[in-house]
């Protein structure tokens, strides 16, 4: 599964403390870059965002943890979609409701007017 991880540092915290930590953590070997899909930091260095992809929860605090002190992290999983299954999809699902209204009742010339946007 692929995590959205937003983080912004604590008030107290600065920028070559969170470097600091980042080091660290990468040679004691808890950052695990494998799982890492993009990492994107605002020009403060304070704040950005990280994409990590793994199968659990608990693998995901594993990695963010050692930095909870430091840093707020709001979280998120997420999906990539294809945008044109997405278009299709969508498309299928207005004919279906159209369907619907017209057996419902709601003439033509309406369900063709909420088609139309």
């Amino acid at each position: 599964m692929l995590w959205y991880c937003a983080y912004q540092a604590l008030p107290q915290v600065r920028s070559t403390d969170l470097a600091r930590r980042f080091l660290q953590r990468h040679d004691a070997g808890s950052n695990q870059p494998a799982f890492l899909r993009g990492w994107y930091t605002f020009p403060t260095g304070s704040a950005g965002f990280v994409l990590i992809e793994v199968d659990t929860p608990k693998e995901l605090a594993a990695i963010l943890d050692p930095y909870s002190t430091m840093v707020e992290w709001r979280v998120e999983a997420v999906s990539e979609f294809n945008y044109n299954q997405v278009l299709e999809e969508l498309r299928r699902n207005a004919r279906r409701a159209a369907e619907e209204d017209l057996k419902a009742g709601i003439p033509p010339e309406v369900v063709a007017g909420l088609l139309a946007r």
